[in-house]
């Protein structure tokens, strides 16, 4: 019985981790520069684009592309 507990606990453990996808987010902050950031925006910053994030680096780099052409939207990029 020991050994099953322990062994569906390892399970679990390493399973986890493996279904928290990470996201990309499209972000501008209060100075009005656009980035990608993983993980979603922290204080001072709002989400562009798909605010619930972005499943790979390339398609929030993609978004941040067309983004950084709107100047109401982004005066710069940090990169």
């Amino acid at each position: 019985m020991k050994q099953f507990v322990v062994a569906s606990a390892l399970m679990v453990g390493l399973t986890i981790p493996a279904f928290a996808a990470e996201k990309y987010f499209v972000t501008v902050d209060t100075v009005g520069n656009c980035s990608v950031l993983e993980g979603p925006p922290s204080a001072g910053q709002t989400a562009l684009g798909q605010t619930g994030g972005y499943d790979s680096k390339d398609a929030a780099e993609t978004a941040l592309k067309e983004v950084r052409t709107d100047a109401s939207k982004c005066k710069g990029v940090v990169e």
